[in-house]
């Protein structure tokens, strides 16, 4: 048995699926078949089972998570303590984040787990916009970025969804007609003037938002980019005509408190976005690390 066979069978059973975890690993599906079928026949039990809606673990295969996982935060843990005592030690994880809203405690989570398998790990922080982020992901400035994202897969790189953060509904002045409805149709706002982060800001991203309103009906008349340094504040909506999308979780502060600005709920469907980490693949060994975290913290969507 070797540390392949439990990076292979733990990837199929936090995926709960063989081509996903092959897609995770950056190998073959039936290679990787193969060295989970070895990996049982040397233990003398089965610890997964097969079915058509994916993979589930046994009993035994339950058990040996556990300590496979053990078993490759150790191995991690022996690397670095080596390479320390050798005077060379771990390059630090450098990780940029945008502009993350009421997100910001799940990546604190999140960093906080990655620290607790790696206590003698170093993390750089960078704050940037996700334009920024990916630009320095393709110089490699950076080796993984939380970006938000609005199509899956993210064309040129891998990624990681952590949660889903679609647009739900609007944020309007509290005195604007509207405000006096339970719901709006999106189609009603197409006079008003629509407040969002700079194209620029969220390259690709914008576009996709265009075109997801632009099929739930609204081609918005006037549009105002957020100044960068206050990118996450309404002022221009409590003063006057505008609006901006939001998810539930930005509503969350409108819904019990108002102030000049309401939240309301659009009949259409929800625009799906998400935040993510990205990063260029193959991911290195502390990018890997940080994947396991999220899922261990339950940041994890399917991929």
């Amino acid at each position: 048995m070797e540390l392949r066979h439990l990076r292979y069978f733990v990837a199929v059973a936090e995926e709960s699926s063989f081509s996903r975890a092959a897609t995770r690993l950056h190998v073959a599906q039936p290679a990787l078949s193969k060295q989970i079928r070895d990996l049982e026949i040397e233990l003398g039990t089965v610890l997964l089972e097969r079915g058509p809606r994916g993979v589930r673990l046994t009993v035994a295969g339950r058990v040996f998570l556990v300590e496979a996982r053990r078993t490759l935060d150790a191995a991690s843990g022996a690397v670095a303590s080596a390479r320390e005592a050798a005077g060379g030690g771990d390059p630090p994880l450098r990780f940029a984040h945008g502009q993350v809203a009421a997100y910001g405690t799940r990546l604190e989570q999140l960093l906080a787990g990655f620290r607790a398998v790696n206590p003698k790990g170093r993390l750089e922080i960078a704050g940037m916009h996700d334009g920024e982020t990916f630009h320095a992901l393709r110089d490699h400035r950076v080796d993984v970025g939380a970006v938000f994202i609005a199509e899956w897969p993210v064309q040129g790189f891998a990624a990681h969804r952590l949660l889903a953060t679609p647009a739900t509904g609007v944020l309007l002045p509290s005195a604007h007609p509207l405000a006096a409805q339970s719901f709006v149709h999106l189609g009603e706002l197409h006079a008003m003037t629509w407040l969002h982060t700079a194209p620029h800001r969220w390259p690709g991203f914008f576009a996709e938002l265009e075109r997801a309103l632009l099929e739930r009906g609204l081609v918005p008349e006037r549009q105002l980019a957020r100044a960068r340094d206050t990118a996450s504040m309404n002022l221009e909506i409590a003063a006057g005509d505008a609006w901006s999308l939001v998810s539930e979780a930005v509503a969350e502060p409108y819904r019990k408190s108002p102030n000049g600005v309401v939240y309301r709920p659009f009949r259409e469907p929800p625009i799906p976005f998400w935040l993510a980490l990205v990063w260029l693949p193959p991911p290195s060994v502390t990018v890997e690390q940080l994947v396991h975290a999220a899922r261990r913290a339950g940041l994890a969507l399917p991929e």
